[in-house]
């Protein structure tokens, strides 16, 4: 039976596991992931408490943590400190233009690869690994063509489903509507807050955008091979470093860049900037998205219940009034 590794971000490359004979899993996805309401501590970040209390409670799994933010990284001494023996913590570079940063990528993926063969991995095989390059980029394709067309909460489902066993589901087409366009942005999109969506369609709304952390941006890596020639790891590493969509990147154009014509495509009039308890990176971005997009943005905080908190609801549904 293949060990399950949660990976923490979408930046960690599933790939990369899977060619070590080994089942990547977005942590996000799971059923078991964040259940309940969060006795939080000031300031810290639910998605990273919930990632250390899910790594306490996995201790025959590998929890794979990065750096793309600060309390990921704590979490990850905290996972320590708590008895997970097979955590491990990525360090995604914050900086992207420099040929030093993708080294640094590279040296990054060859060292999980060292950990994944101490934990019971096997040496990956080229051939292994270009089968699945292919097969995922065929996958997340498909998942990015359907996109625009299918239901919010589908879509939402669909992506995670790839996240968790790298599976493509079939979506249905979304009901016509005359709901109001919204681009849900931000952090961590889990399983527990899929009813959002709903809730949003309920206020009127209509998410034709989910550029949250774990959904359609998510699918940006590309592998493209030339007449097969190069080698699947240097693929996996410009598929992966060349298309990074995130807020923690610096400069953040990328993020930018990928939102703007999407924004317009999906002709979205107003953005709910979704966010965690303590995360500072988006929440930093309000006003760059109202300036740089003309756009009205709702910053719309994750609780610990299904969805939104009453609260929380009541401003979506104040917004979504304003745009009509």
């Amino acid at each position: 039976m293949q060990m399950d590794v949660f990976l923490t971000s979408p930046w960690i490359p599933a790939e990369w596991i899977r060619a070590h004979g080994l089942q990547p899993r977005g942590i996000w996805s799971a059923e078991t992931f964040q259940h309940g309401p969060w006795p939080l501590s000031a300031g810290v970040c639910a998605f990273a408490e919930a990632a250390v209390r899910f790594a306490e409670a996995r201790t025959n799994s590998a929890v794979i943590f990065s750096t793309a933010c600060d309390q990921l990284r704590r979490g990850f001494d905290t996972a320590i400190l708590r008895g997970q023996s097979r955590a491990f913590l990525f360090n995604l570079p914050a900086t992207w233009q420099t040929a030093a940063a993708t080294q640094m990528f590279r040296s990054e993926l060859e060292r999980l690869g060292q950990f994944l063969l101490a934990i019971g991995g096997r040496a990956p095989s080229p051939e292994v690994l270009r089968q699945d390059l292919l097969q995922s980029s065929r996958t997340r394709k498909r998942l990015l063509e359907s996109a625009s067309a299918s239901s919010p909460r589908g879509f939402a489902e669909a992506v995670a489903r790839f996240h968790w066993d790298g599976a493509f589901s079939p979506l249905q087409p979304a009901a016509p509507t005359n709901h109001i366009p919204l681009a849900l942005v931000g952090g961590p999109f889990l399983a527990p807050h899929w009813k959002l969506l709903d809730e949003i369609e309920a206020a009127g709304g209509r998410v034709a955008l989910n550029a949250t952390e774990t959904v359609e941006c998510s699918l940006s890596p590309t592998f493209e091979f030339e007449a097969g020639a190069n080698h699947p790891f240097d693929v996996l590493v410009h598929g992966y470093w060349d298309n990074i969509i995130g807020v923690f990147q610096r400069p953040n154009t990328r993020l930018y860049s990928w939102l703007k014509p999407r924004l317009a495509s999906r002709h979205v009039r107003g953005i709910v900037l979704w966010h965690f308890t303590g995360c500072d990176l988006w929440r930093a971005e309000a006003q760059t998205f109202r300036e740089t997009f003309g756009l009205p943005v709702l910053l719309l905080e994750a609780s610990g219940e299904p969805g939104a908190a009453p609260r929380e609801i009541n401003r979506l549904q104040a917004f979504v009034e304003t745009l009509r």
